[in-house]
């Protein structure tokens, strides 16, 4: 009973926690900017630590960090444990983690050494110095919305030059056009994709949120807030690439997930017939033809879907120049 409660208690915390944080430090931003603009201060004073915290970059990198450490450890204790004692479950769990600690050393090495993480990367990385140089002198105000839900859980700032959207950092100089793509009158897969000058783009992960006329008025109003041209579509938008529920993604994001079923299909390979019995061979061959037929119809799939969307792009563009 106990330990039930404990994990519920736990899985609450780390769902909320993140909102907690990001609406206390939205808050806090738009504060400390009106004060330090009422005592001409503005130049002095500078939120991008604070910005950073907003999707809890600092911890993830420390997170990330640690769990690269222990892998590391991992490695150098499977050695020594094998060596004294070369079962078959310490050899594969050595042979596991330095796999994993080289091949992941890289990409944490690169995440933790970006100087911010709330900041999309467009034409270079800004170092921290040129990032603080750029928010010097701007004034962020929060955007109140009538919308319950955008008013609970989407948070907004705008200055002059930059307008933070759910905890990124989005310079508005430069910004071309911005398309609001969603559909269906009763589920709607939202995207927001910024289109620069220069020809980078950024876009924010698409939510599945249900329909609503003053949600999508509203964030349509803000989005004319930031640039004079938005572009609504209400047939182009795709289900998303990353979601929890696997029939929520589009086949791009299937294919992905699937690719993440490649090492748990080794590990069960090599595991079940080891304390299970040979009988189990036969199930892990089934494991392995299902797991083959899912990725060449995914990835088949997502290339059709690739397809018909740079199709409807350049369909899409055309109409663009045509208005122009």
């Amino acid at each position: 009973m106990i330990p039930g409660i404990i994990v519920i208690a736990i899985l609450f915390f780390l769902v909320n926690f993140p909102k907690y944080v990001r609406k206390h430090l939205t808050q806090k931003i738009a504060v400390e900017s009106c004060k330090a603009r009422d005592s001409f201060q503005l130049a002095q004073w500078n939120p991008i630590s604070k910005i950073e915290w907003l999707r809890l970059y600092p911890l993830k990198k420390f997170l990330i960090g640690g769990l690269w450490i222990v892998c590391l450890f991992g490695s150098v204790r499977g050695i020594l444990v094998t060596l004294n004692n070369p079962r078959t479950i310490y050899i594969f769990l050595a042979i596991m983690f330095w796999i994993i600690t080289p091949l992941t050393a890289r990409k944490v090495w690169r995440y933790i050494r970006l100087p911010y993480h709330c900041i999309p990367i467009l034409n270079h990385t800004q170092t921290k110095e040129e990032l603080k140089e750029s928010l010097q002198g701007e004034c962020f105000e929060k955007v109140i919305f009538e919308h319950e839900i955008l008013r609970k859980y989407f948070y907004v700032l705008l200055s002059e030059n930059w307008v933070i959207i759910d905890g990124y950092l989005i310079p508005r100089k430069g910004i071309e056009k911005i398309y609001y793509l969603h559909e269906s009158p009763v589920w709607n897969y939202e995207r927001i994709k910024l289109i620069y000058s220069n020809g980078e783009e950024f876009r924010f992960p698409s939510d599945r949120q249900t329909a609503d006329e003053l949600r999508q008025t509203e964030i349509s109003n803000l989005l004319h807030k930031i640039s004079p041209v938005v572009i609504e579509k209400e047939s182009t938008a795709r289900k998303k690439d990353k979601s929890i529920v696997y029939w929520n993604m589009n086949y791009k994001g299937k294919f992905r997930r699937t690719l993440w079923f490649i090492p748990v299909v080794v590990i069960l390979c090599f595991l079940t017939p080891l304390f299970m019995g040979n009988f189990w061979f036969i199930y892990d061959v089934i494991l392995v033809i299902v797991l083959i037929w899912q990725l060449r119809y995914t990835y088949k799939m997502m290339k059709i879907e690739e397809k018909k969307s740079k199709e409807e792009n350049k369909n899409v563009n055309m109409k663009d120049n045509d208005y122009n």
